[in-house]
């Protein structure tokens, strides 16, 4: 199976389970994890942000990430995932956390090409906001197996010679609304470091959510 054939049947796995139901969020955490490790996820306008290219685009996948779990039934399996994936980070994405993170347009950085794409009523809406409703992408339970924690395995697993910096805070953190850019400065991470971290760790316990759930 290649990474197309892959991939929608992830989607459409995902479709056929009700939202906020451990099957479904699995098949999400599935899906996210693909698309990241493959690798294949478009790099617009590389070049023209030198020195911080690598902290808005890595604020753009999170936030695109976010987006395909809470509309996963907006995708139309006629369409490749990567296809729509790669538009949506390419046309709205990129452009929302370049502005975000970057209040004045670069020297050389045409405005045009940093114009908001139109899109429907929820596209609208400011990113925090979308952002702020991340719990709804993890189900309650996985939130819960975070915060206890019983092992501390996941208050453990932290960035190199940074303890603080660990996975249950920095999830809790970005669960309760807090955008990656603030995160940083609360810790002293890169963005980059922090959104990688954090997808790493995903992955890595997936198996350990998916035990917690079955209890």
């Amino acid at each position: 199976m290649n990474l197309d054939e892959q991939l929608k049947q992830l989607a459409v796995e995902a479709q056929q389970h009700p939202a906020n139901t451990s099957p479904r969020q699995r098949s999400l955490a599935r899906l996210v994890s693909t698309i990241y490790r493959s690798k294949k996820l478009v790099r617009p306008y590389q070049g023209q942000f030198p020195g911080v290219y690598e902290e808005i685009y890595a604020e753009a996948q999170q936030r695109l990430f976010l987006h395909l779990c809470e509309k996963i039934d907006q995708y139309n399996p006629n369409l490749e995932v990567m296809q729509w994936a790669n538009f949506l980070m390419k046309r709205r994405f990129f452009t929302e956390a370049s502005r975000d993170l970057m209040p004045a347009i670069p020297k050389g950085v045409q405005r045009s090409q940093l114009k908001r794409t139109p899109l429907e009523t929820l596209e609208k809406q400011n990113p925090v906001e979308l952002r702020s409703h991340a719990s709804v992408s993890l189900s309650e339970e996985v939130i819960q197996c975070i915060q206890e924690d019983h092992d501390h395995v996941f208050q453990l697993t932290h960035i190199e010679q940074k303890p603080a910096a660990n996975f249950q805070y920095i999830a809790l953190r970005f669960l309760e609304g807090y955008s990656w850019k603030e995160i940083s400065i609360e810790l002293d991470v890169k963005v980059v470091t922090l959104s990688s971290f954090y997808l790493r760790c995903l992955t890595k316990f997936a198996s350990k959510f998916k035990e917690y759930l079955r209890q």
